[in-house]
């Protein structure tokens, strides 16, 4: 395989990475209004007689890590694809019996690769920042952006003893919505709240072919990891 090739090819493994998005340095893109079936009335009528939490994007963070593999692994790169745009709402009632969120946050406004994330990840490898804006494109048109422009999170349960839960609920992707059980750590204090934790999910079951060459000698890894930090303030405060 040629120079020219082999950088083509690299080039293509990292477009059809879930976490292959925006330019560092590319200006953040208008934010899109709400899918038209989030239920913010719900929350906001609830926020009368219930503790409800508003989701503050600027202290939010959803991360995912997503891995190469194969022979020819080392023609690739490990990526942080992050979503800064977090939005919705929490529903937080004293034991958390009826608790539930819904949140989202679009699909085109998603970055990668910010340097401080690649470090935290533990990944060093260097890639241009024009390799990274054709990934973008390339990923818009295989999340086929346009037709599901957001990603939404849904959780309609939680067990356990805070601050270490386990949250029911649902992610729904390119389209597709599966059941995800996510361990989370959950902090109520001042008219605030947060949420962490980590899970993994698997391209194929949102209908996304990780992608492989060379008889799989260079390819993506089908789990990706989800590291997820979520904070809000109370409506009302």
């Amino acid at each position: 395989m040629s120079r020219d090739s082999t950088r083509l090819a690299a080039a293509g493994l990292i477009g059809l990475l879930l976490a292959a998005c925006v330019a560092v340095e590319q200006a953040p893109p208008p934010r899109e209004a709400a899918p038209a079936d989030f239920p913010e009335n719900v929350y906001l009528k609830a926020a009368a007689t219930t503790p409800v939490y508003r989701i503050d994007p600027s202290r939010s963070l959803i991360q995912v890590l997503v891995y190469r593999e194969g022979a020819l692994a080392k023609m690739g790169h490990d990526h942080v694809v992050a979503s800064r745009e977090v939005r919705g709402y929490a529903l937080l009632p004293a034991g958390l019996a009826q608790a539930g969120a819904d949140f989202y946050f679009p699909v085109a406004a998603l970055s990668m690769d910010e340097p401080e994330l690649r470090r935290s990840a533990g990944f060093t490898s260097e890639i241009s920042a024009e390799d990274i804006e054709n990934t973008r494109l390339r990923m818009l048109r295989l999340l086929e952006a346009d037709q599901h422009p957001f990603a939404q999170i849904r959780a309609a349960r939680a067990t356990g003893t805070p601050p270490d839960l386990v949250l029911g609920a649902e992610l729904t992707l390119h389209g597709v919505t599966r059941a995800l059980n996510l361990p989370a750590k959950l902090s109520v204090d001042d008219g605030r709240f947060s949420i962490e934790g980590e899970t993994d999910i698997l391209q194929t079951d949102y209908n996304i072919t990780p992608f492989s060459v060379l008889g799989g000698a260079l390819a993506v890894k089908d789990s990706l990891r989800v590291i997820f930090r979520i904070e809000g303030v109370r409506v009302g405060n």
